[in-house]
């Protein structure tokens, strides 16, 4: 499948990346590779194959109890952040 410079330029916009043309010239071969891996893997012929919900069958790790063992401050959290106004994360505008 083929993708061009616009469909890169529209992702990197709705992605908020900032990509040059250089990279937006390998990003159309790499996005172009990846979705025909995808039609690929669409033309597998799946019927009899039962569904899974784990690929780890019954080697599972065992739950841990559920009990408040510590609690996350606030104050802890924010140190975290760049960014902080009335104990809430600010983060750059994606969508708008």
């Amino acid at each position: 499948m083929s993708i061009n410079s616009e469909t890169v330029n529209k992702l990197a916009k709705l992605s908020a990346l900032k990509v040059d043309t250089a990279t937006n010239a390998e990003l159309c071969h790499d996005l172009g590779k990846i979705l025909d891996f995808v039609s690929q893997l669409q033309e597998v012929n799946t019927d009899g194959v039962e569904p899974m919900a784990s690929t780890v069958g019954s080697n599972i790790t065992p739950e841990r109890e559920d009990k408040v063992t510590e609690t996350n401050t606030r104050e802890a959290l924010m140190q975290n952040s760049p960014k902080e106004e009335m104990g809430f994360f600010v983060v750059p505008r994606v969508v708008e």
